[in-house]
């Protein structure tokens, strides 16, 4: 079975003025299914970039990004959005909710260009229930509170059952206690047959014993890290 995402020698250029500047340099990983990855580094090292790549949400400059077996970066950007809504789930930073719609409709959003089903309705009442927000199915987004928020986007992330998820800073702004719930819930959707990246300045996520390997970004180049707290391992052009 082909790996969730592999990231061959991913480079990426962007125009600063007259100059093309270098965000992601020869990076290279790969996610299994079962894989619970932190993405750490200093603001401006990268990782927002590096998500997007990893999710085909950009395309990189050269390298190429395999979703699932599937090669992506030189697909036009309708191919490339019809692999990316069925291969990978997100959850931004900012959770993009669309306020004037109801949990349950922002869960469907990503189904709604292949047509919801029945099917993708029972599932996402299904995984609003299982966040615990499923009383509020109707509920406008805009009056949810921010862990509601946080759920609903989770299970919008989750509605494809894509092999890989992807989380941006996933505990920002949160407690203790809710913190360590969204490292279980990680944890459970690993073991379930997801790849999972998280990117996070969180050493309450980097540090949990479900994490599989911590990968730090510093310049746009990665080095693989076994685990949360060890000390990072000598930059490899390959890390897995």
């Amino acid at each position: 079975m082909a790996a969730a995402a592999s990231i061959r020698d991913v480079v990426k250029r962007v125009r600063d003025g007259r100059d093309r500047r270098t965000v992601i340099d020869n990076v290279s990983f790969e996610l299994e299914r079962g894989d619970l990855v932190v993405l750490r580094g200093p603001s401006g090292a990268g990782k927002t970039t590096l998500l997007a790549l990893v999710g085909a949400m950009l395309s990189p400059t050269s390298g190429e990004v395999f979703l699932d077996g599937e090669a992506t970066s030189r697909l036009r950007e309708s191919h490339r959005a019809h692999v990316r809504r069925h291969k990978v789930g997100f959850v931004f930073q900012d959770l993009q909710l669309i306020d004037a719609m109801s949990a349950l409709e922002n869960v469907l959003l990503p189904r709604i260009p292949d047509g919801v089903t029945a099917t993708d309705a029972r599932r996402a009442h299904t995984l609003l229930e299982r966040f615990g927000v499923g009383a509020l199915a109707a509920t406008p987004a805009r009056a949810l509170s921010g862990g509601e928020r946080q759920r609903v986007a989770l299970a919008r992330a989750l509605i494809a059952d894509a092999p890989l998820l992807i989380l941006d800073e996933p505990t920002a702004h949160i407690d203790d206690a809710r913190a360590a719930s969204i490292a279980g819930e990680l944890a459970s959707l690993a073991r379930e047959g997801r790849a999972i990246l998280v990117a996070t300045h969180d050493a309450r996520i980097a540090s949990h014993a479900a994490i599989t390997r911590v990968l730090d970004l510093a310049g746009g180049v990665l080095a693989p890290q076994a685990r949360g707290g060890d000390a990072p391992a000598t930059p490899t052009p390959y890390a897995r």
